[in-house]
């Protein structure tokens, strides 16, 4: 069996109670639903919720018994550790409906493979150059905005993410009628997949419901869109210099194949959703957060103004931007781009010192995690201070996973911080967010948890980018 992982002692008193050889099972549920009804409708109180029955908890869904790890040693045992000893389970079943083989849902040698393909178009000297393109997309969007108007952010700040991720994809815009389909369909896959990730029976996903049509309709759209995009591409100039071009001129080092024309299809879609959806909702979530604490938002307005000066951002700024980062940095400790992750043991493993069966389901919350008070005091507020290095070095770093870790932790963490860091800094150099009337923000949880409607207003801050809008 494989080592436990070090320090593996409980945070918890009531886990001190778990023996070694059960785990407690959480009380409730429901004949044949089992605890799927509460992860359903209310999954983010559902999964911070378990944290008080131990480090690992079982549960129901239906008729299996799933188990939920609530411990950052232990998740870091499934995530590197161990990792080849655990597939990535029933979430990533379930999301091949949309993204195939992708980098998001492929195992294996096969993922490794793919992954190593794709990382380099990823990394830093791409993403250099991604950073000027992502800067004047940026300024012309907020270019239309009005001072002291009410505008949807949530909105804005998808069709920014999308305008931006397929100016790098694809070298071009989607043009409004694709863009409205992406937009349309997006939020009914994601939301589709987290459903029948959690649903308790598989024999739903086949039932001729209102959902399960409207997802079929939107992942046949989807298909046409990316489909319509690569065959033109195809007889469009290739020299251009997008991620795109680099797929399709990427070669398997042994053998010197290119891929096919499904697999480029699939890391395709699956660099669409991630580069839209999953930044768009970091992105609001930074915005709400921001408009609802002036005096951070000032601070970091101050902290633009003092190193950039009337240029624009440059990729070698955001380094030196340092409360620039302690905002993202706790804007995705509140708000992960994934709420909840599984995986399934290849064979009976030992975990916590427990044996948890092959085959089952594990279930782990990064948001619950990231706010659990014995791991970040005060979880649920905003203070990006805990990232300043004297706070930082004493949390526990494995606690802190908004983008997964690992070999399977996500590819393109470096791209959406970038692009995170370059979007707010162009935004808040020019305008102030105040928060508009009404009832603020809640998370909608799909696949990932993204805000509902947010009204913001915005300032424009007099003379220009460098001088703050006191209100």
């Amino acid at each position: 069996m494989p080592k436990k992982p070090p320090h593996t002692t409980s945070l918890r008193q009531t886990a001190q109670s778990v023996p070694a050889t059960g785990i407690l099972h959480m009380p409730g549920g429901f004949p044949i639903l089992g605890h799927a009804g509460q992860l359903r409708t209310h999954p983010l109180e559902f999964v911070r919720s378990l944290r008080e029955y131990g480090d690992i908890v079982a549960f129901r869904l239906g008729p299996r018994t799933a188990y939920a790890v609530n411990h950052p040693d232990l998740i870091r045992q499934m995530l590197v550790t161990d990792a080849k000893s655990f597939t990535k389970g029933r979430m990533f079943d379930k999301g091949r409906l949309v993204a195939r083989n992708g980098l998001f849902t492929s195992e294996g040698d096969f993922h490794l493979h793919q992954r190593r393909t794709i990382q380099p178009l990823l990394g830093r000297a791409h993403i250099r150059q991604y950073t000027a393109t992502m800067c004047q997309i940026t300024q012309a969007h907020v270019g239309t905005w009005r001072d002291g108007h009410e505008i949807r952010m949530d909105r804005e700040l998808f069709d920014l993410a999308l305008a931006t991720a397929t100016r790098v994809l694809f070298s071009t815009q989607l043009g409004k009628g694709r863009s409205e389909t992406v937009r349309r369909c997006l939020p009914i896959l994601l939301e589709g997949l987290g459903k029948r990730a959690v649903a308790p029976i598989d024999f739903l996903d086949k039932l001729p419901t209102v959902m399960n049509y409207r997802f079929s309709k939107a992942l046949s759209l989807m298909h046409s869109v990316i489909e319509e995009i690569i065959a033109e591409y195809r007889v469009r100039d290739t020299g251009t210099a997008d991620l795109l071009a680099a797929l399709l001129a990427a070669r398997d080092e042994d053998t010197g194949e290119g891929m096919s024309d499904e697999q480029v299809y699939d890391e395709v879609i699956t660099m669409l959703i991630a580069g839209t959806e999953t930044t768009a909702g970091a992105l609001s979530w930074a915005c709400n957060l921001l408009s609802r604490h002036p005096h951070i938002q000032a601070r970091l307005q101050d902290e633009l103004d003092e190193c950039l000066g009337d240029r624009d951002v440059a990729f070698e700024d955001l380094g030196k931007l340092h409360f620039l980062q302690q905002v993202i940095a706790e804007t995705l400790r509140l708000h992960p781009s994934t709420w909840m992750l599984t995986r399934s043991p290849v064979t009976d493993i030992e975990l916590g010192g427990h044996v948890l069966p092959a085959g089952s389901t594990i279930l782990f919350s990064i948001y619950a995690l990231q706010r659990d008070p014995s791991l970040f005091p005060d979880p649920d507020s905003f203070d990006p201070d805990r990232w300043a290095p004297d706070r930082a070095e004493q949390l526990n770093r494995d606690a802190y996973i908004p983008f997964g870790a690992g070999v399977r932790g996500c590819a393109g963490e470096q791209f959406a911080r970038t692009e995170m860091g370059v979007i707010l800094s162009v935004m808040l150099r020019q305008y102030t967010l105040s928060p508009a009337s009404g009832p603020p923000a809640r998370p909608i949880v799909r696949l990932i948890a993204m805000p509902s409607a947010m009204p913001l207003i915005v300032h424009r801050r007099p003379h220009g980018r460098g001088v703050r809008e006191v209100w």
